[in-house]
């Protein structure tokens, strides 16, 4: 029988893979990036910045 240290290491491994396989599944079908993301304006870090020169 294996060790309660083995079937954890195994444990976490296979979490890790369903893990990766659900992101992948939602990704693909629902997108990686919110419906309607302005991917054009500046971020927050942007605006500090601009600001700063002003």
């Amino acid at each position: 029988m294996a060790s309660p240290t083995k079937k954890v290491k195994v444990r976490r491994i296979m979490n890790k893979a369903r893990a990766g396989r659900a992101r992948k599944a939602l990704a693909a079908n629902h997108g990686s990036t919110a419906a309607r993301l302005p991917l054009n304006m500046p971020n927050a870090n942007e605006r500090a910045q601009i600001a700063a020169n002003k």
